[in-house]
């Protein structure tokens, strides 16, 4: 049967559930004015988490030569410059740092992911607002090569991040592949934490065989039955051009947030989305494996 790999390899008694814990979050800052949103999503975030927040900008530098150290005068105002960005995101979060570094910006970041363990990187990405450079090559690279997840904020998203750092109407792009099993358990980790409206959206191609009742009947098998005690969950299953399809399911269910796959190529589904989104996209990649927690937070459901 067309779609078994994914009901076997999520099915709710097979592996523990996972939740995605965030206890170290990472905002690079390019200082060029379109930082503010993810700056606003990512201490959201952290705030609603008592999570460790810290602001990154990373001075560009060109060609392989080695760069040259910042004049300790620059280091200081730029420093400063994200204190003051950070104090002003909420002076109240006072588990924030900054830091400043140069180089590769993508490396740079990566590597200081890396080094502080984050669970999460927030980061803009200027989406339908520029189709013509959605991306960039800094968060290309990032999104493709990052450990943790990757929330890709839109310049100017359809709606500001919640001041509850929770996401209530969320997308999850899948497809009839066990490697959808992940992004899956982590869109409902989402979800859990508010109590809110999950979609699973897949599309199937045009010319597909696959039976859209099949690829349906998969996903059903990959919600666990206790869902239902804590968020509500739609499956719509579709066929046409992918990216496009998913964000118009995004903006017809209201979504403030979209979660897929790390992309598996540059001209991949994750990309078509990324440019193209209104609301923030969170790009999985492995979620450290915790514990599904027994008892749900004492949140309330979000406007649906």
């Amino acid at each position: 049967m067309v779609g078994s790999s994914l009901s076997r390899a999520t099915k709710y008694h097979a592996t523990p559930m996972k939740r995605l814990e965030l206890r170290h979050i990472l905002c690079p800052i390019d200082l060029s004015g379109e930082f503010s949103s993810s700056l606003s999503y990512a201490m959201a975030m952290a705030r609603a988490r008592r999570a460790e927040l810290r602001a990154l900008h990373v001075v560009a530098t060109e060609g392989p030569a080695p760069p040259e150290e910042i004049d300790s005068l620059r280091h200081e105002q730029l420093m400063r410059r994200l204190r003051d960005l950070l104090a002003e995101a909420d002076r109240g979060h006072t588990l924030v740092g900054a830091a400043v570094r140069q180089g590769d910006p993508g490396t740079q970041i990566l590597d200081f992911a890396r080094g502080i363990s984050a669970d999460a990187i927030v980061m803009g990405a200027p989406g339908a607002v520029r189709p013509e450079r959605p991306l960039g090559p800094v968060a290309s690279v990032v999104i493709a090569r990052s450990d943790c997840p990757v929330l890709a904020v839109p310049a100017r998203p359809m709606t500001p991040a919640d001041p509850t750092g929770l996401f209530n109407r969320i997308v999850c792009a899948v497809d009839p592949a066990p490697s959808s099993a992940s992004v899956i358990r982590q869109a409902l980790s989402l979800a859990w934490e508010s109590a809110g409206l999950l979609t699973l959206a897949c599309v199937l191609p045009e010319d597909s065989s696959t039976q859209v009742s099949d690829t349906r009947n998969a996903l059903l098998a990959a919600i666990p039955p206790e869902t239902k005690a804590w968020c509500d969950v739609d499956v719509v299953v579709t066929s046409g051009a992918k990216s496009e399809e998913i964000v118009r399911i995004a903006a017809e269910a209201g979504a403030d947030l979209v979660v897929i796959g790390a992309p598996r190529r540059w001209t991949s589904m994750t990309h078509g989305v990324l440019s193209r989104s209104l609301c923030p996209v969170l790009v999985t990649h492995d979620a450290r494996p915790l514990p599904w927690p027994a008892k749900r937070p004492t949140h309330t459901r979000g406007n649906q």
